[in-house]
């Protein structure tokens, strides 16, 4: 009896409940065997026991976590069901050699490696390759990558969605690179974007900050080192505005859905997650991490995947992930990108020059489209904040909603933004030879500008959108205050940008 398909079934099981406590009996008993059967038959094809596999699994996932998030050993041991700090250090020790701090300090190389055909998760590099990657040799309708990093609003300061599934999908393929790097080289740490038309939702989108729509998009590879392709869909708004600003190329092509599923299967089989636009929710970058029912169904990690008006669009994995029907019938998936292979490495000073220009030419842009920029934006916003006619007394709450949501992407692209600029330039003040005095200044004014929306979201009731934090922007003399603190922060980003060019003109 072939029992690969079995066997197949049961790392998927695995694999997507490595978090619980799973126990040999269940395993069997959802493979359909007895205990000692199914036991003597993965032994036999795996040359190790059931549990010392499942155990190894355990292990594996929380190396990942040891090495991408900043959680106590103690955490990940509880979030992998060992029983205790002391259980978990020495089952981590006899597997890699080494303590799981020192594993931490060391930052060992975790990433998706193939189990078997169709299931993919997070392995030790030093170890040896799982199990017998080439012995099933049937073609199989699901393939899912376990273990790629959750993008969330909920559980992250990360907030920013094509920056924070670029830089998951890099830590899955064992590419280490922060936030705040991505964040600037993709230049979404400089902007702010109002149309002063209309409250307008789409403000805050990096696909927006740009003439090039994908300009963002390809500095934040290009920073990584890395290659990518684009598909689209014909009739979306990406589409469109990638065919006004003439950027179709060899690498962002137009494709129907046998194109989308041929591109997200090719990248799923070799072990690669893919980004997404949509899928689940508005147009925003997602990771797709899996396919089930040969691409008909997409499974991975989405922004908007627990919120409740999205509910009914999705199942959900074990493991988190959503599983996704009929997605690219869904008029809000517009494309996929795939993360290629690393291209020569560019010097990190010519990167941080690059940057720094891109910065400058972001904060001096004072129109992109219909929706202005840099400083004009930030007085088209103080205008829409001071101006009573947008707040009736008795304003209707869903129109302080919309007033609200795009106050907090104001507030957003400032707070996070500017605390990532902050970062970027102190972590890489030291880094291009002359201009250390000169970042500083900018990082330590580009620092007080978040704090000041820190002041803003206080004076709102906190960063919320809620009835109270609506009604309270509706009150006159709270947005006089916050009329007074967008002018403060204006004039502190036109004072870093005032370093950033003395900066520049010193490096020539």
């Amino acid at each position: 009896m072939d029992y690969m398909i079995f066997l197949k079934a049961m790392f998927d099981y695995i694999e997507n409940r490595v978090t619980e406590d799973v126990k040999v009996e269940e395993v069997a008993e959802e493979a359909g065997f007895s205990l000692s059967h199914f036991r003597a038959v993965f032994k036999e094809a795996t040359n190790e026991s059931l549990a010392k596999y499942i155990t190894n699994r355990k292990l594996n996932h929380a190396a990942f976590q040891l090495v991408n998030t900043e959680e106590s050993v103690s955490k990940i041991a509880m979030d992998y069901s060992f029983s205790s700090h002391d259980v978990f250090t020495r089952a981590f020790s006899r597997a890699f050699g080494e303590t799981p701090s020192n594993f931490r300090k060391n930052r060992r190389t975790v990433s998706g490696t193939l189990i078997v055909p169709g299931v993919f998760g997070p392995s030790v590099k030093d170890m040896e390759d799982l199990i017998m990657k080439n012995e099933m040799k049937k073609s199989v309708n699901d393939c899912i990558l376990y273990g790629v990093p959750k993008v969330s609003y909920f559980e992250s300061y990360e907030i920013t969605p094509f920056i924070s599934s670029l830089k998951a999908c890099l830590r899955y393929l064992g590419q280490d690179i922060s936030y705040p790097y991505l964040m600037a080289a993709s230049g979404a740490a400089f902007r702010l974007i109002w149309n002063p038309e209309c409250w307008d939702g789409g403000n805050i989108d990096i696909l927006g900050m740009r003439k090039d729509p994908l300009e963002p998009l390809k500095r934040a590879f290009n920073a990584a080192g890395r290659e990518f392709k684009m598909l689209l869909k014909k009739e979306s708004f990406l589409m469109d505005l990638c065919d006004k600003s003439k950027n179709l190329n060899k690498d962002i092509k137009v494709g129907e859905k046998e194109n989308f599923i041929k591109f997200i299967k090719d990248e799923i089989d070799q072990g690669r997650p893919v980004i997404g636009f949509g899928i689940v929710g508005p147009p925003e970058a997602c990771i797709i991490t899996g396919y089930k029912n040969n691409g008909e169904e997409l499974v991975g990690w989405n922004f908007f995947q627990d919120m409740p008006e999205f509910a009914g669009t999705v199942e959900k994995e074990s493991c988190g992930y959503f599983i996704r029907k009929g997605w690219y019938e869904d008029p809000m998936t517009v494309g996929v990108m795939s993360i290629g292979d690393k291209k020569i490495d560019i010097s990190k000073e010519e990167i941080i020059k690059e940057i720094l220009y891109y910065a400058l030419d972001i904060m001096n842009t004072s129109r992109v489209n219909e929706r202005l920029g840099g400083s004009k934006a930030f007085n088209a916003w103080a205008e829409a904040i001071d101006d009573d006619t947008q707040f009736p007394n008795d304003a209707p709450l869903p129109l302080l909603m919309e007033r609200l949501m795009c106050h907090t992407d104001a507030m957003t692209m400032i707070g996070e933004g500017r605390w990532c600029a902050g970062a970027f330039l102190k972590e890489t003040a030291c880094e291009v030879i002359n201009i250390e005095i000169e970042l500083k200044e900018a990082s330590k004014l580009f620092f007080e500008e978040h704090s000041i929306v820190q002041s803003m979201a206080k004076l709102l009731g906190g960063f919320g959108m809620g009835e109270k934090h609506a009604r309270a922007l509706g009150e006159i003399e709270i947005r006089k205050q916050l009329v007074e603190m967008i002018h403060r922060a204006s004039q502190l980003d036109m004072d870093a940008g005032k370093c950033i060019k003395k900066a520049l003109e010193k490096i020539g």
